[in-house]
């Protein structure tokens, strides 16, 4: 594994003194990125690649050689974890699993691209990814069923209820940058 704590300050994703380089070696270990090949099985078997500059290769390759760099790329989120790439390794990689970390990292530090913090802040707010407006609402009450669904969310402001302090703190994010989410929009 390299790493290099010079490379580690150029990058100023999050406190790099206190950065443990066991993530990528977690990484490695769990998706087993020390057997690709670097063959490109993965970055043509993936959907979101035909349609964006998603390149599942580099970031693979990014995260078996330790680049903190692949925290920045706006790529790893562009991934629709659709699996094909994990399917298709003749390596037994597991390029899906490494994207999901990387942005479980990235998030961590700060770097989450603007439509999923999106997502993330309707999870906060109502317990779906998708938001229940009005129009909803009233087509679960003419089907019979609850206005809404029965999500942590919906008994979270009981008095007393354990189940508040879990919403509480759930899905808190670092404070965005908005330097870095500029680059995560922009097209490359």
């Amino acid at each position: 594994m390299v790493f290099s704590k010079e490379l580690a300050k150029k990058t100023k994703l999050v406190n790099y003194d206190e950065f443990d380089p066991k993530r990528f070696e977690d990484i490695a270990r769990k998706a087993n990125i020390f057997s690709c090949i670097q063959c490109g099985t993965c970055s043509s078997s993936c959907e979101s690649g035909r349609w964006t500059a998603m390149k599942t290769r580099e970031i693979v390759r990014k995260a078996a050689f330790g680049d903190l760099t692949v925290l920045e790329d706006p790529d790893i989120w562009l991934c629709t974890t659709c699996y094909q790439c994990y399917i298709r390794c003749p390596r037994d990689v597991r390029p899906t699993d490494v994207i999901m970390e990387l942005r479980n990292y990235a998030a961590k530090a700060g770097n989450l691209h603007p439509v999923h913090r999106a997502v993330v802040g309707y999870l906060k707010g109502t317990g779906h990814a998708v938001p229940i407006n009005d129009q909803i609402r009233a087509q679960r009450i003419e089907l019979g069923l609850d206005e809404l669904p029965p999500t942590l969310f919906k008994y979270k402001n009981e008095e007393d209820s354990e189940l508040k302090k879990y919403a509480d703190n759930l899905f808190n994010l670092v404070p965005v940058d908005e330097k870095k989410a500029k680059k995560l929009t922009e097209v490359k």
